[in-house]
């Protein structure tokens, strides 16, 4: 495996600032401003206007109002024209509305400077699903010009037209063990300088959609409805479903607590565009022969529309990773179950520093410096983004 040592990379902003510590940095896909098909694909803010200057037309390509375009142009194209950042610092865009500084190493940067200005002018635009995702608490969609909210299966729209509430109790994206249901209510802090499957576990029941797999013990799963596991294709390859079977509600694989549910597996869906060699649509859903019972232990994760995830959860800084995998290089598997949160990374940083080859089905995240990451093991589990509930941005696939 390959540690990097790159500048350090921090969303808090404006000035740098000498730190005692060496900071860290994190990664993130494929630039969004390349591939053969790049004008076919519907405008995209980091394709068109921050891996590349944009012009008006192609400011319009994205938000698909003018409204919204001219916002966009007079607010957000100067950024980093003042040149904000102390201490040799390098300035960049984040979206065009706020910018961060890229530290020297010995300093840090411990302010966010958004531009006030463009926030306004989108909160005075009615019904637009592009602030604060329309006031909707789950997904924002725009049609005729209105906005419109709706819920993830289990929820109900409110009758403010923007909440979403569900009387289920096990609700996807729920964790019931800290909602009174099971006696474990204590939320464990995540420490994002450990180890994914070295230093952090996920205490029992807090982190419900995750299924161990029980062959080899090489990949998780994520689940998705009762009688569908979410997980990543190049796990399945030349593998029968008959010799995998899935464990629900585990946490130490070499003791029985009493919440496993261990069920076979009826059939094996591999996306139809997987490509081996990229690992490009590296995705794929595992059928069971039964239903797996849903309990405080085993809890679907809510899945995001795309264009939530695109518009809301993409923009996350931080996002959760779990699983059995090795606890070190080369090491045994974990026993109990890890979990760790990462940074996301520039596409452009991603590729540059790492060498590896992302398309736009991909997302990038990890820490550049440091044995912080996924390990084998943790491929095809799950990695979430908290957004008011959990909701699934993809499984674990690729390491550098």
């Amino acid at each position: 495996i390959m540690w990097l040592h790159v500048l350090c990379l921090t969303l808090s902003i404006r000035c740098c600032h000498h730190a005692s510590g060496k900071p860290m940095a994190s990664i993130r896909p494929k630039r969004a401003n390349t591939g053969w098909f790049k004008e076919l694909k519907r405008g995209d803010l980091e394709r068109e206007c921050l891996e590349e200057k944009c012009s008006k037309e192609e400011a319009r390509e994205v938000f698909e109002s003018q409204m919204y375009t001219n916002v966009f142009i007079l607010t957000v194209q100067d950024s980093c024209q003042s040149d904000p950042c102390q201490n040799k610092g390098s300035c960049s865009s984040i979206l065009g509305f706020s910018y961060t500084c890229l530290c020297l190493p010995g300093f840090f940067s411990p302010f966010t400077y958004i531009n006030t200005f463009f926030i306004s002018s989108f909160k005075a635009i009615p019904d637009s699903c592009l602030h604060e995702n329309g006031g909707c608490e789950h997904f924002c969609e725009e049609e005729g010009g209105r906005r419109n909210c709706s819920c993830v299966d289990g929820y109900f729209l409110g009758t403010d037209g923007q909440r979403c509430l569900t009387q289920e109790t096990m609700a996807c994206g729920k964790v019931p063990v800290l909602h009174g249901s099971a006696s474990e209510k204590v939320d464990v802090p995540l420490d994002p300088r450990s180890c994914i499957v070295g230093r952090t576990e996920c205490p029992k029941g807090h982190c419900p959609w995750q299924v161990h797999e029980k062959w080899k013990g090489f990949c998780g799963g994520v689940i998705y409805k009762p009688t569908w596991i979410l997980t990543a294709s190049h796990c399945l390859e030349n593998i029968k479903a008959q010799q995998l079977k899935v464990v629900a509600g585990e946490h130490d694989t070499e003791k029985d607590e009493g919440t496993e549910q261990t069920i076979d597996l009826a059939e094996i869906i591999m996306h139809n565009s997987y490509v081996s060699d990229t690992a490009d649509s590296d995705i794929a859903l595992r059928r069971l022969k039964t239903a797996i019972i849903i309990t405080s232990f085993a809890v679907p994760v809510c899945l995001p529309t795309r264009s939530m995830a695109e518009r809301e959860l993409w923009a996350n800084n931080l996002h959760t990773v779990s699983g059995w995998g090795r606890r070190s290089e080369n090491g045994p598997t974990s026993r109990v179950l890890r979990r760790l949160e990462v940074p996301r990374i520039r596409t452009q940083d991603c590729v540059e520093i790492s060498g590896i080859t992302l398309t736009a089905n991909m997302f990038c995240a990890g820490y550049i410096e440091g044995k912080q990451d996924s390990c084998k093991g943790d491929s095809g589990g799950p990695l979430v983004t908290r957004y008011r509930d959990m909701r699934l941005v993809g499984p674990t696939g690729l390491r550098v």
